[in-house]
């Protein structure tokens, strides 16, 4: 066993025990995956295997696989280019399937030609299972009466997504349905388009679909992206549980004759909790076909802090439905196409509010140019630096919040959800 061999166990192990979530004791093995590798291989770092679906069938709870840089293709005659059903990492054991350090693998599901519900990479009723870095692109519908989806998870609980990407596939770049608890991290889903659905084209292709969820169910969605999809940017139907968007993006969707729309945070059919169910803070909706944030018959309580709607083509807001408690404050619209809606109680200190006395005009922001808002995220996954929609030091929004537990200086929060230094 060489030195580097030995170096890359330990990063796997350091890996897997610090991520950002919770301490994890690592008792399981290390394993690789490389394109020049062989499924009859060990999977050590001398001999690796070939495929991703090899690596998740052959890893168990505490394991961690590290998966080589390039280009993998999925099987032809397979739906899916990974499928794993009813495996289960532990609490402090997780199963993780991580990108090798500094590399970046690719699951190419172009190759797939079956006339089936297509997935890139599928897990069905698993639990405790952690992804990072890893992206999935090119699963093809092939016919109009399928689906296709980049990244989906069914049933199970407790995983976690962590820079992972699902872009050009023709559905949903991440669909996660009925699931306890997830959180997603850091992560990007763009231009996904179903060109053949049967009842009209983009109809179906949102970003991100968190959907069908018990009321005990907890999703936890922080810096993520979703722009240039056929639909909408994230997607909450008939999600009854907790659903928190934490510094999450949505811009340019709605490419086809899906509905755009940045945040959709509907419909519930169960009798709402008396406590929040939809929670956004730090969020930007902009430049999309429909509502920045739209409840969408979400008919539960909603917390709005120090969001921004910018040139959306319908409202930036539309969430006053029901009677349900909705708070909104240190929230920021402007030039959007279709006027907001809002209800009154509890609705303070956002820029619409006369109260606040502020003006919004292009000169509150340092800039209103979209450059790099899709550009490549920090060394350490964090959204990319830009200028855009960052209040400018002259602007009156600054200081014209009110503290809602979030980060701030000078005196008192600023509007919208950057704050100056």
């Amino acid at each position: 066993m060489n030195n580097l061999y030995v170096l890359i166990i330990l990063l796997a192990i350091w890996n897997c025990k610090s991520n950002t979530h919770s301490p994890i004791t690592v008792s399981g093995k290390a394993y690789f995956v490389a394109t020049n590798g062989n499924d009859n291989n060990p999977g050590t770092f001398e001999e690796p295997w070939k495929t991703w679906q090899k690596a998740f069938l052959m890893t168990g709870a505490g394991d961690t696989v590290y998966i080589r840089g390039g280009t993998y293709y999925a099987n032809t005659s397979d739906s899916y280019g990974v499928y794993l059903s009813g495996k289960n990492g532990k609490p402090n054991e997780p199963v993780c399937i991580f990108n090798y350090p500094g590399e970046k693998p690719v699951l190419d599901c172009s190759p797939i030609t079956t006339v089936k519900n297509n997935i890139g990479l599928f897990l069905n009723n698993c639990s405790y299972f952690h992804l990072r870095g890893l992206t999935v692109t090119g699963v093809s519908q092939h016919n109009m009466n399928n689906e296709a989806n980049g990244i989906g998870i069914r049933g199970g609980s407790n995983h976690i997504l962590e820079q992972c990407i699902s872009h050009n596939n023709e559905g949903p770049g991440f669909w996660i349905v009925g699931v306890d608890s997830i959180k997603v991290i850091q992560c990007d889903a763009y231009d996904n388009f179903d060109r053949s659905t049967a009842d009209y084209s983009g109809g179906q292709a949102d970003g991100f679909v968190f959907a069908f969820a018990s009321q005990s169910s907890y999703t936890y969605v922080k810096e993520c992206r979703s722009w240039f999809n056929s639909d909408d940017g994230f997607d909450t139907w008939e999600n009854e549980g907790i659903v928190v968007f934490d510094a999450c993006w949505a811009f340019n969707n709605g490419r086809g004759d899906g509905d755009g729309g940045g945040f959709k945070l509907g419909q519930t059919s169960l009798p709402p909790m008396q406590k929040p169910q939809r929670i956004l803070k730090n969020c930007m909706a902009f430049y999309n076909k429909y509502i920045g944030y739209n409840q969408n018959n979400g008919n539960v309580e909603m917390i709005f802090y120090n969001n921004i709607a910018y040139m959306n083509d319908d409202s930036g807001y539309s969430i006053a439905q029901y009677n349900n408690k909705i708070v909104t404050r240190n929230n920021i619209t402007h030039k959007n196409k279709v006027r907001d809606y809002f209800k009154k109680e509890n609705n303070d200190h956002n820029s619409w509010n006369p109260s606040t006395n502020v003006t919004v005009t292009d000169s509150d922001f340092i800039s209103t140019d979209t450059t790099g808002v899709s550009g490549s995220r920090l060394s350490d996954g964090k959204l990319p630096e830009t200028r855009f929609l960052k209040l400018s030091n002259n602007s009156d929004l600054i200081d014209a919040g009110v503290d809602v537990g979030l980060p701030f200086t000078g005196n008192a929060p600023d509007l919208g959800p950057f704050y100056t230094y």
